[in-house]
């Protein structure tokens, strides 16, 4: 959570953040940062006014680009290693397990013992009291991260597409009350990849019942934001 004059960012995991934050750094040098990847409900009192901003992605692409980041760190968290039985599985075989987290009570619990049960300043950063709460709640793990960041903020976030960045955060600023200069919008023009890792598209790797159960648990970001299964690429 970065805090500035003008709004607030919240950072939800793979959704542009590492970009969005050198942004608002950059531009706003007069921030104060309030907790490594600290949720829209935990803004202080003091700064509840403000309009609060962020970034949403396509759940198929989310999914996909959290696989492959895991998959190439030396260490990886956790839930990737339980859910991909330490790298063996492939993408699918791993999906398979990751969406059945909500009613996988022994797996679920695998993971849980392997958290911290307090907040840290890496990661996603979700204490195991936190990810507890996945169990039963129908979701997938991007919305169920989603609701964690957003639910509960003290306005409504404004949020922006990781797809068509530069053109939607740029709205997302314009309604929050920040003027855009010519240097920022030539900093957004010219965004580069940041914290990414290599694949294809996400459609050439999707079986379609995994593809169909990413419909199903993450309806809550999709049928929001208008999302589909592109099959392009």
């Amino acid at each position: 959570m970065i805090v500035t004059e003008k709004f607030i960012y919240i950072h939800l995991h793979k959704s542009a953040g590492t970009f969005v934050n050198r942004f608002v750094n950059l531009y706003f040098p007069n921030n104060q940062t309030i907790g490594y990847h600290f949720p829209a409900r935990y803004i202080p009192e003091q700064y509840a006014a403000l309009p609060i901003i962020g970034c949403v992605r396509n759940p198929w692409d989310f999914y996909i680009s959290w696989y492959f980041f895991q998959l190439q760190k030396k260490h990886s968290n956790p839930l990737f290693m339980a859910t991909s039985k330490a790298k063996t599985l492939d993408f699918n075989a791993t999906m398979e397990r990751l969406l059945s987290l909500n009613d996988n009570i022994p797996l679920l619990n695998q993971i849980l013992t392997q958290l911290p049960d307090h907040f840290v300043a890496s990661g996603m950063n979700i204490p195991r009291s936190i990810l507890g709460r996945l169990h039963g709640s129908s979701l997938g793990l991007y919305s169920f991260l989603y609701q964690w960041m957003y639910a509960d903020a003290p306005t409504e976030p404004q949020l922006a597409k990781t797809e068509e960045l530069q053109e939607s955060l740029i709205a997302v600023l314009l309604k929050s009350g920040v003027s855009i200069s010519s240097e920022m919008s030539h900093f957004l023009q010219r965004k580069e990849h940041e914290n990414t890792s290599e694949h294809s598209h996400y459609a050439q790797y999707y079986s379609q019942e995994i593809r169909d159960r990413v419909a199903q648990l993450d309806q809550l970001v999709v049928n929001k934001h208008g999302y589909r299964f592109n099959d392009a690429g």
